[in-house]
C-alpha cells in the first residue's frame, strides 16, 4: 500500500494536500530518527566505557603489560570525552520530548473532522511546530555554548 503524498518522507511538506500535515509528520520523522541515533550512541558509549572499565582492572590484576593497562586506561578516557562532546543522552531526551510535543499536536490535529481542519487548525499545527523546532534549536544553542564555556 502507498503512502498518502503527506505521509512522504521526501519532496516540499507545501506541496502536500495538507501541507500543515505534511510539515508537522516530517518533523515528527526527523525527531525520531535523530532520537533513536542518540538512544543508540549513548548506550553503545555507556556499554564500551563499562567493558573497558572492567577490562583495566582485570588486565591490571592479571599483571598485563603496562601497555596494555594504559592503553585500556586511555580508552576510557577517550570514550569519557566522546560522551561530553556527542551529548548524546541530552540530545536522547531533547529529541524524544520535541518528537512527543509534536506527536501529541499531530493527533489533536487529525482528531479534528476534515472541514474543521480549516486554515485556523493549519496555522495552529504550524505554529506548534515551529515552536517546537525553536525550543529545540535553543536548548541545542544553550547546551554548546555552556560546553564551550566549560560547564556541564
Amino acid at each position: 500500500m502507498q503512502k498518502p503524498k503527506h505521509e512522504s518522507q521526501f519532496g516540499d511538506p507545501w506541496e502536500a494536500p495538507d501541507p500543515a500535515l505534511a510539515l508537522a509528520l516530517q518533523q515528527i520523522h526527523w525527531y525520531a530518527q535523530h532520537r533513536n541515533q542518540s538512544r543508540v550512541t549513548y548506550q553503545v558509549n555507556e556499554l564500551l566505557i563499562l567493558i573497558t572499565s572492567a577490562s583495566t582492572t582485570v588486565a591490571a590484576a592479571l599483571k598485563a603489560s603496562a601497555w596494555v593497562t594504559a592503553f585500556l586506561a586511555a580508552s576510557i578516557v577517550v570514550l569519557a570525552g566522546l560522551y561530553k562532546v556527542l551529548d548524546s543522552h541530552d540530545s536522547w531526551v531533547a529529541f524524544g520530548i520535541a518528537w512527543a510535543e509534536l506527536q501529541v499536536a499531530v493527533n489533536d490535529y487529525r482528531l479534528l473532522p476534515a472541514d474543521q481542519r480549516d486554515e485556523h487548525a493549519q496555522r495552529h499545527l504550524v505554529s506548534k511546530v515551529n515552536e517546537v523546532i525553536n525550543a529545540d534549536t535553543g536548548r541545542w544553542a544553550s547546551r554548546r555554548q555552556s560546553l564551550a564555556d566549560g560547564h556541564t
